[in-house]
């Protein structure tokens, strides 16, 4: 996870401008994004895509961060097209600022053989239609994408690990416009698992408390910066 820590650093600092401290910096996430943690009510777990990535529904890290911004600042063409919003979201997360050190990272240290087809720009990443089987900086599969949810795999890469793996995880990203409060809601739902292990009843999830702190900032960061992509 040390892509993940130096993206996560480079990104607040950075988030005022290169200015603001990483305290600022965090402290600004923590004020425009709204952070909680997912039960097993949430729609995400009764998924066909959830199901089959985390077939024995091992315990995961399991979070959402919710952004609402007010209608009349979301772009014109947008506001009456959940799907057009739900996608212009998912091209913010994976091409804006929030999410450009990982891609650099990967694309110098973590680009093997056999990965070309994959997408590694951001500039690529800001164009893509996320169609299912698009794959982006060797760790990033999308797997479904019904218009309105885009549910992208990640936790390893790919090329080397189609089935179960020790390292495992799914983003759902969407967007949905509610007209009585005049205001978008743009969610972005996480789990990290591990698809391959065997847990007993009521375990904790795998994930080590340092990268659990590290993963609640950085999908904070994610989110809030890709609601550049569909402001007005």
């Amino acid at each position: 996870m040390g892509i993940i820590r130096t993206a996560l650093l480079t990104g607040v600092y950075g988030v005022t401008g290169g200015v603001a401290s990483v305290g600022a910096g965090m402290a600004y996430l923590a004020a425009s994004t709204s952070f909680h943690d997912l039960t097993k009510s949430d729609p995400m777990f009764k998924t066909k895509t959830y199901a089959k990535y985390n077939p024995k529904d091992n315990p995961a890290l399991q979070d959402v961060v919710i952004k609402r911004v007010p209608l009349s600042k979301i772009r014109p063409e947008l506001r009456d097209d959940e799907k057009a919003l739900t996608l212009e979201f998912c091209r913010g997360v994976w091409s804006r600022w929030g999410f450009w050190a990982q891609s650099k990272l990967h694309e110098r240290y973590d680009k093997p053989p056999g990965t070309e087809g994959y997408l590694w720009r951001t500039s690529d990443l800001a164009a893509a239609r996320y169609e299912p089987g698009l794959k982006f900086s060797n760790h990033f599969e999308v797997v479904s994408n019904d218009g309105r949810e885009v549910a992208v795999r990640c936790g390893g890469s790919p090329l080397l690990q189609p089935g179960p793996r020790d390292s495992d995880g799914l983003v759902f990203i969407s967007a949905v416009v509610d007209r009585d409060a005049q205001q978008a809601e743009f969610r972005l739902k996480s789990a990290l698992y591990s698809s391959a292990g065997t847990f007993a009843p009521g375990a904790p999830h795998p994930v080590p408390p340092n990268i659990t702190f590290l993963h609640r900032w950085y999908v904070r960061m994610l989110t809030q910066s890709a609601i550049a992509n569909v402001k007005a």
